[in-house]
């Protein structure tokens, strides 16, 4: 639940009547209150436009959809058949070459 707008001064939740905040007992009523669970924003787009600015890093983000392998060689989980299939499932994401999520678990 967010608590925006009409909500926002809500102690406990709407839907099932748990607290806010975490208690911390009477004698710390002065400290501010600590919410149970922060919703933290991170804006992509300016993230994926700052790594596509490079020519170089936009070729390692890709490098899974153009690389060419041997046969009988070790190779990237990407010639797998379970990333195949999921080439096959999902066709717009092949198209694109964007893997944010594995592109983002590789660079950390």
């Amino acid at each position: 639940m967010l608590y925006w707008k009409d909500d926002v001064d809500l102690e406990y939740y709407k839907f099932c009547g748990d607290a806010r905040y975490k208690s911390t007992g009477e004698r710390d009523s002065r400290r501010k209150k600590s919410p149970y669970a922060v919703l933290r924003y991170l804006p992509l787009t300016p993230c994926s436009q700052k790594l596509y600015a490079s020519r170089a890093i936009m070729e390692h983000m890709m490098w899974h959809a153009t690389h060419q392998t041997e046969e009988g060689s070790m190779c990237h989980p990407c010639d797998t058949e379970a990333w195949r299939y999921f080439d096959w499932t999902y066709p717009a994401v092949q198209k694109t070459c964007v893997m944010f999520g594995w592109a983002f678990a590789q660079t950390g």
